[in-house]
């Protein structure tokens, strides 16, 4: 357990693994175990080491795979656990063949409609997305969904799934097809999250710049009022994030203004025509 971990505060990058575990009472190596293995990589984790966060991982898959199996579900969150750290290193296909596996693992044991297949199923249509291989992102997207409103209902995961969906179909332009997933992921967080959740807010943010490509903006305005009254719940109101939906906000009122004058010349147009033409009658009865 992390418990057992010696000095793991002091551990620098510079250690050798062989001197990061050892008992105090004899004085000797033990042999760590792969969740020992896993908060070491934890820690790294947090300080951006990337290439111990693989190592160590490595390890802790190396170790469940030969005491508990290949079927094993700790052996398929190991081999997730590396499919991620693979990734954030920039080593795309051993990070696809390593979810794989997880995900072979997990349908065996779990079978095909489990959320934890959903979870890889995500993960990989993530990958598949960022590479621009949009197809295969757009199956995978649908099947994590899928599974999650069968098997979960209405779920935090669930409204992971309809969001990432929507931002696929809003990240191809087709903001019609993404409304109505960017609203449904809304609902989903507004009833279990509530209204100071962050992901509540990103929801709100996100439907009002679909609100805004679909030129719908007062739609818009009203979304990114509740987007920010979370945010300034939650964050400083200097925070990056806070001024970034604020100038949304000045764009979209500016789309506002823009619309009401074009309404106004349209209208002070067709009343001048309508008057021209009673003009011109009278003329004629004249």
């Amino acid at each position: 357990m992390v418990d057992n971990i010696l000095n793991i505060t002091s551990v620098t990058e510079n250690n050798d693994s062989s001197t990061l575990l050892s008992s105090e009472s004899e004085g000797t190596i033990k042999q760590p175990t792969a969740e020992e293995y896993n908060a070491l990589a934890s820690l790294y984790k947090s300080r951006k080491l990337t290439k111990k966060v693989i190592y160590f991982y490595a390890k802790a898959l190396a170790l469940r795979e030969s005491t508990l199996g290949f079927l094993n579900k700790q052996t398929a969150n190991s081999y997730a656990d590396l499919a991620e750290a693979k990734y954030s290193d920039g080593i795309i296909s051993k990070s696809i063949l390593l979810y794989e596996k997880s995900l072979q693992i997990k349908e065996a044991l779990l079978g095909k409609e489990d959320p934890e297949v959903a979870m890889i199923y995500s993960s990989l249509a993530n990958i598949y997305f960022a590479e621009n291989d949009l197809e295969k992102a757009s199956k995978l997207y649908t099947k994590a969904l899928s599974i999650r409103v069968r098997s979960l209902g209405d779920h935090p995961q669930t409204a992971t799934s309809y969001q990432e969906l929507a931002f696929f179909y809003a990240t191809a332009k087709e903001y019609e097809a993404a409304s109505p997933l960017f609203q449904k992921a809304l609902e989903i967080r507004k009833d279990l999250l509530k209204m100071s959740h962050p992901d509540t807010a990103t929801s709100y943010n996100n439907l009002a710049l679909c609100y805004y490509h679909l030129f719908e903006y007062q739609k818009a305005h009203d979304c990114l009022i509740e987007a920010i009254k979370i945010r300034e719940l939650l964050f400083d109101s200097k925070d990056e994030i806070v001024v970034s939906t604020k100038n949304n906000l000045s764009e979209i009122k500016r789309k506002i203004g823009e619309n009401k004058k074009s309404t106004n010349v349209s209208l002070f147009k067709k009343v001048t025509s309508i008057y021209d033409d009673l003009f011109k009658v009278k003329k004629i009865v004249a």
